[in-house]
């Protein structure tokens, strides 16, 4: 590219940073977690998703751009030719807020280069950081061929129904970028098996609940039971568990019992501490103390969500490529006599999703559940040698001067479903010092989620480089 207008290009990006960073404080004070059991006519994910959709459509318009609201599902943003369009698809719902925060969650806080709130870095800062690009562009008058077709979706977090209706009733751009992992390409993403392990228990067990979301490391899980309190205090101290991990308190004719985790994004179970599995460990060994039924769910449960990587449901596989199958067992709750645990597994691209559900279910046949599936999707693996692939690499590598491998992740994006699209980046390989976070803070789906400023501005220099380059390849 030509030097005057690298220069012009960083300039622009320099005169408009503060103006983005408003814009991703104002979008991420929005508490837009996906809700589906308050879906309206034009709110099908709640009032809140709406609100934040309603802040983008108003806000594109400020900025010059054409909007669309897909009955808000999602929505989208026009410079050009609709038809033959150069697309970038963010997200604008986020996941839910766990205990913990030091900064205020929905603050969008500000210190120094950092911000710190949900959705700074997941997803609403990588997604106008995409659509600044894209205003660059049009304002420097670089030629482009192909139109820009942004989309910022609001239910990415919980189960994308917001893509799968946009492919059913919208234009899909001829080839798009998805900011929404690291840089520089994901060339390969894990497939996904959404399933609820269901086991009965007995008259012991009068509540259990656990978890905010499936991809999300549980940090509580609360048990409320018809016992002998003493004996069950006492049961739980001869464990000698870390002091941070079970509370008991005495409640009318029982006890309530709560395990303490860790966050961790559901694709990175390793990384946190699961509360499930801490307090069915704990409760396992209350023989004589719960009915026997009460006791042989817990053990189960216990088994099945005690490792990350499947190893007791039948889920175990690894490639070169994109690594080992993780599980996160991430909610848990009693319905009509039976605890229900939902599970998120991310498998390695070389096994076959309808093969991982067959041994997931003889797996947990054997150690009493039954099992209900919520959505199953295949890997996918793009090539290195794809222009498109290509072209992004370039980009990425001319303007860090960094030649970071290619990659695969465990999290999912809208390339699963979306035709021609590549997850690329906006994470940077971390060139300045974390902030002083407690473990289990920091990252996507974490408490104290933060996202770097400076590497948000360097990201959206690398989308204007990616957008031109992607516009030639195509």
């Amino acid at each position: 590219m030509d030097e005057n207008l690298n220069k012009a290009i960083q300039q622009w990006i320099d005169d408009h940073a503060e103006e983005y960073i408003a814009d991703v404080q104002a979008l991420s004070r929005i508490p837009s977690v996906s809700r589906a059991d308050l879906r309206k006519e034009n709110e099908p994910f709640g009032p809140d998703c709406r609100k934040a959709l309603d802040w983008v459509l108003n806000r594109v318009k400020e900025l010059g751009f054409e909007a669309e609201d897909h009955e808000g599902y999602c929505g989208s943003a026009y410079l050009g030719d609709k038809d033959n369009a150069i697309g970038a698809f963010g997200h604008v719902d986020v996941v839910p807020i766990a205990e913990g925060w030091i900064y205020p969650p929905y603050g969008a806080t500000r210190e120094g280069d950092l911000l710190f709130g949900r959705g700074v870095s997941d997803d609403k800062g990588p997604a106008l950081s995409a659509l600044y690009a894209a205003r660059c562009i049009r304002d420097l008058g670089i030629p482009m061929k192909h139109g820009f077709h942004m989309f910022f979706g609001c239910s990415e977090e919980t189960g994308m129904e917001d893509i799968q209706y946009f492919m059913k009733h919208a234009r899909i751009p001829v080839k798009s970028i998805v900011p929404d992992c690291g840089f520089p390409v994901c060339i390969a993403q894990k497939g996904s098996l959404n399933t609820e392990a269901i086991i009965p228990v007995g008259e012991s067990l009068l509540s259990f609940e656990a978890g905010l979301a499936p991809n999300i490391v549980p940090t509580l899980a609360v048990a409320e039971l018809r016992c002998d309190a003493d004996a069950l205090t006492a049961c739980v101290a001869a464990q000698n568990l870390p002091e941070d991990y079970i509370t008991v308190e005495r409640i009318e004719g029982g006890a309530r019992v709560s395990g303490h985790g860790l966050p961790a994004h559901g694709a990175d179970p390793e990384k946190g501490r699961n509360a499930i599995k801490i307090l069915t460990q704990a409760l396992s060994h209350a023989e004589g103390i719960l009915d026997d039924t009460t006791v042989r769910a817990m053990k189960a449960v216990a088994t099945l969500t005690s490792g990350c990587y499947g190893e007791a449901c039948g889920l175990q596989g690894e490639d070169p490529i994109s690594g080992r199958t993780t599980t996160n067992f991430g909610l848990a709750k009693i319905r009509d006599g039976r605890l229900y645990v939902r599970m998120d597994a991310r498998v390695s691209i070389d096994v076959d999703i309808d093969e991982a559900e067959k041994a997931f279910a003889a797996a947990v046949e054997k150690l009493g559940f039954t099992y209900e599936l919520d959505r199953k999707n295949q890997p996918f693996h793009l090539k290195d040698d794809d222009p498109a692939v290509q072209a992004l690499t370039k980009a990425y590598r001319e303007v860090t001067g960094r030649d970071d491998p290619n990659y695969a992740m465990g999290g999912g994006t809208y390339s699963r479903y979306l035709p021609s699209a590549i997850s690329f980046g906006p994470g940077l390989r971390e060139e300045y010092a974390r902030p002083e976070l407690p473990m289990g803070h920091g990252g996507a789906h974490q408490c104290d989620e933060y996202a770097h400023i400076p590497s948000l501005l360097k990201a959206m220099l690398v989308y204007v480089h990616a957008l031109i380059a992607l516009d030639q390849a195509v």
